[in-house]
């Protein structure tokens, strides 16, 4: 029985992350891989599945309680991801502030009931053929499928919550140098050293540039793939900003770039064929 939902948690995981490609690509007219873990999946996704199924067996004949309810528990583990996330990280992945319905930014209720009509479609289009094939399968196919399925996964939440760590930790360590500047240029401007001061920010701000350039440049992935990430603290709330308007100018800059290539490329074959 565990094989069978670990595998269908990696299904509903796969078919998440392409949900929330697609939602979130088709407007911003450009790929967004969602997500910080470096596969394809979004646990999230099938961790709600999974309650779905399991919590509302009971109820599965009443479509009308399962939207209601796939809704309310779909919702709430939204809600708790995002707050444990944020008292792991000190940044909130997803903002959803703006929508006219939400509770404290985690959830909001576009994107719950969303998550209802998901569970909908869950239950009647997408369990009962997908759960016939898992049914087909040899039962020690889909123990060593599962097991290595764990493994991979395993290991990359282990990266990825690494990764998000050291993101966490370069925001903080660039602000705790900053900060320290100030108070390093403050005394010495106090003792009347004003030259000894404008030197040594001249000094500390081109180093802090170069290590927030290094850390920018290692963190585009994190910021490409949650664009509405923010952060309760207002210093790590403005790196952030900082942070995701240099990834947006250098993403635009690429794309000025090839498309400058290209429009060379097209120069060159023209004047190659007038030359014949």
């Amino acid at each position: 029985m565990a094989d069978r939902y670990i595998v269908l948690f990696f299904i509903f995981s796969i078919l998440g992350y392409i949900s929330e490609v697609i939602y979130c690509s088709v407007p911003a007219h450009r790929f967004v891989n969602r997500g910080f873990l470096y596969g394809p999946y979004l646990p999230i996704y099938g961790s709600g599945a999974m309650i779905v199924l399991v919590l509302l067996e009971p109820v599965a004949d009443n479509p009308l309680l399962v939207f209601l309810f796939g809704l309310i528990l779909t919702s709430i583990l939204e809600y708790f991801t995002s707050w444990a996330l944020e008292k792991l990280f000190s940044v909130k992945l997803w903002d959803y502030s703006k929508h006219r319905v939400n509770i404290n930014g985690r959830v909001c209720l576009l994107n719950s009931t969303l998550f209802g009509i998901m569970g909908l479609a869950l239950e009647y289009v997408v369990y009962p053929p997908l759960s016939d094939a898992i049914d087909r399968i040899p039962l020690m196919i889909l123990h060593y499928t599962a097991y290595l399925i764990a493994i991979v996964m395993s290991v990359d939440a282990t990266l990825s919550v690494i990764k998000m760590k050291s993101f966490k930790d370069g925001l903080e360590r660039i602000h705790a140098a900053r900060r320290r500047a100030e108070e390093k240029i403050r005394a010495l401007e106090g003792e009347g050293k004003a030259e000894l001061a404008a030197e040594l920010r001249s000094r500390l701000e081109q180093s802090i540039a170069e290590a927030a350039e290094e850390f920018k440049e290692r963190s585009r992935h994190i910021v490409l793939a949650n664009p509405t990430m923010t952060a309760k603290s207002e210093e790590l709330r403005h790196d952030i900003a900082v942070l995701s308007s240099w990834v947006r100018e250098r993403r635009e800059l690429r794309r000025k770039y090839k498309e400058d290539l290209k429009a060379t490329d097209r120069e060159h074959i023209d004047q190659i064929r007038k030359n014949r």
